[in-house]
C-alpha cells in the first residue's frame, strides 16, 4: 500500500514540474511577461534599413506630372505604287531565243531583257519596201496628172483616183514604219533591203526582276508575260491602323519606321494619305512616305510604326521606379512609420535582470538601426521618352502624401523576393 501512494506522488510531482517549466518558457526570461509571437509580415511590403538603402542606392520621392509624347505602335509592310510593278510581254508573237534574266536580278531602263524571232516581221519590212516604191511611182503620177488636169487635157477623175490611191499607200506605210519601231526595227533598213526577223525586249525602268515566266524556245503571244520587274521608285510604307485609332490620325503626322530585316536601325517619314475606306477586320491602310528613299529596300518587308500622337499631361515616374515581375508592372510606396513603444527606465532597469554596467558593455556595432517599410502596388505603365514612363496608378493613390522610390526599385524588389531573408 505504501509502495502505491509512493508512486502516485512522484506521478503527481512530475506532471506538476512540467506545468512550472512550461510556464516559464511562456514568459519571458528578463521581464517575466509572456512573450509576443511575432506577427506575420505582409506579402507585399518589405522593410530595409538604412544600411540597405544606402547599398541599394534607393532613392525616394513623388510621382509628377510631366508632358510625354503620345506614341501609336502599329504593324505593316514596304510597298510600291502599281506603275512600279511592271509586266514585260511581248509586243508581236513570236518564240523566245535568247532570256538573259534570273529572279532577283537588277536590270537598268534600256538593257535587254528577251530576244524574239518571229518570220511575219520579214514580210512586214518587205511590204514596207514595196509600198514605198509604189508611193514613189504614185508621187510621180501624182504630179503628171495635177498638170494634165490644170490644161484641161487629162480627165479630172483620173487625177482624183491617182491621189487617192497615193493617200492610202501613204497612210499604210506610215502604219508599217511605226510597227517597225515598236519592235525596234529600222524602216530605213528595211528599204536598203536589210531584213531582220528578230525583235529586242528591253527594260523600260530600272528595277528588279521579280519573276521569269516563259523558257527559250517558248512561243509567246503578245498578252504573255514574258517576267515581271519591281521598282523601288515611290517606294512608301502601307501601314494597318484599327478603325477606333484613325481619328488621332492626320496627313504629315511624322512616323518613326523599323524594318524587321535592319536589326532596329529606325527611318523616319510622314504620313501622305489615309484610306477612308474600312476592311472587314475593322482596318484601315495608311500611306506613309520615308524622308529619304532608299533603292535597296525590298518591296513586302515588314516593319513596325510608331506614330507621335503629339504630347499630354500625364503621371509619370523615372523608369528606375518601375519593376516588372510575373507579367506585371509594380511601384513601392512607404509605408508611415509606427510610433516606438516607450519603455519605464525603472522597470527596464529593475525588471530586466541586468544591471547598467551590462547594459553599457554591449558593443557599438549591435545599436539598433531605423528601418523603411515599402508596399508595392501594382501600375500600368504607359508611353517612354526622355527616361521618364507614363504611370496609371490607383484610384485612390494620394500624390500629394504619398512618397515612392523613385531610383533603386529593382533592390527592394529583390529584398521582398528573398533578398530580406539573408542576414545582413
Amino acid at each position: 500500500m505504501k509502495r502505491i501512494i509512493f508512486c502516485v506522488s512522484l506521478l503527481w510531482l512530475t506532471m506538476a514540474c512540467k506545468e512550472s517549466t512550461d510556464n516559464q518558457t511562456a514568459t519571458s526570461p528578463e521581464t517575466g511577461e509572456a512573450a509576443k509571437t511575432p506577427p506575420t509580415a505582409a506579402p507585399d511590403v518589405v522593410e530595409l534599413t538604412n544600411d540597405q538603402l544606402r547599398i541599394g542606392a534607393i532613392e525616394m520621392g513623388q510621382v509628377s506630372y510631366r508632358n510625354l509624347g503620345l506614341l501609336l505602335q502599329v504593324n505593316g509592310r514596304l510597298a510600291v505604287p502599281a506603275q512600279s510593278q511592271v509586266a514585260i510581254t511581248a509586243i508581236q508573237g513570236g518564240f523566245v531565243r535568247n532570256l538573259p534574266l534570273l529572279p532577283g536580278q537588277p536590270v537598268r531602263k534600256g538593257q535587254l531583257l528577251a530576244r524574239i524571232e518571229n518570220p511575219d516581221l520579214v514580210q512586214l519590212q518587205q511590204d514596207y519596201a514595196e509600198n514605198q516604191s509604189r508611193l514613189t511611182y504614185l508621187d510621180a503620177e501624182f504630179a503628171r496628172q495635177k498638170e494634165l488636169s490644170e490644161q484641161n487635157v487629162g480627165a479630172l477623175k483620173v487625177f482624183q483616183q491617182t491621189s487617192a490611191e497615193r493617200n492610202q499607200v501613204r497612210a499604210r506605210l506610215g502604219g508599217m514604219a511605226q510597227r517597225l519601231r515598236l519592235v525596234g526595227l529600222s524602216p530605213q533598213a528595211a528599204l536598203d533591203g536589210k531584213f531582220n526577223s528578230y525583235y529586242s525586249v528591253t527594260a523600260p525602268v530600272n528595277g528588279v526582276v521579280t519573276n521569269v515566266s516563259v523558257n527559250v524556245g517558248q512561243f509567246v503571244q503578245p498578252a504573255d508575260v514574258i517576267a515581271q520587274l519591281t521598282s523601288s521608285q515611290g517606294l512608301y510604307a502601307e501601314l494597318t491602323v484599327f478603325e477606333k485609332e484613325l481619328p488621332q490620325l492626320r496627313e504629315g503626322q511624322r512616323v518613326s519606321l523599323r524594318l524587321n530585316n535592319e536589326g532596329g536601325k529606325e527611318r523616319s517619314g510622314r504620313i501622305t494619305y489615309i484610306n477612308r475606306t474600312i476592311d472587314a477586320d475593322r482596318s484601315v491602310r495608311v500611306v506613309a512616305r520615308l524622308d529619304q528613299p532608299d533603292a535597296h529596300l525590298a518591296p513586302n518587308t515588314f516593319l513596325k510604326a510608331t506614330l507621335d500622337l503629339g504630347d499630354s499631361r500625364v503621371t509619370a515616374l523615372p523608369e528606375g521606379a518601375i519593376v516588372s515581375a510575373e507579367g506585371k508592372e509594380y511601384i513601392f510606396i512607404v509605408q508611415p512609420q509606427s510610433e516606438p513603444e516607450k519603455h519605464d527606465a525603472s522597470a527596464t532597469a529593475g525588471g530586466s535582470g541586468r544591471t547598467t554596467s551590462e547594459k553599457g558593455a554591449q558593443p557599438a556595432g549591435s545599436a539598433e538601426q531605423h528601418s523603411t517599410a515599402f508596399k508595392q502596388i501594382p501600375v500600368r505603365r504607359g508611353v517612354t521618352e526622355g527616361g521618364y514612363s507614363q504611370v496609371t496608378l490607383p484610384a485612390n493613390f494620394d500624390l500629394t502624401k504619398t512618397r515612392v522610390v523613385v531610383k533603386g526599385a529593382f533592390a527592394v524588389l529583390s529584398q521582398l523576393k528573398g533578398g530580406g531573408e539573408e542576414e545582413e
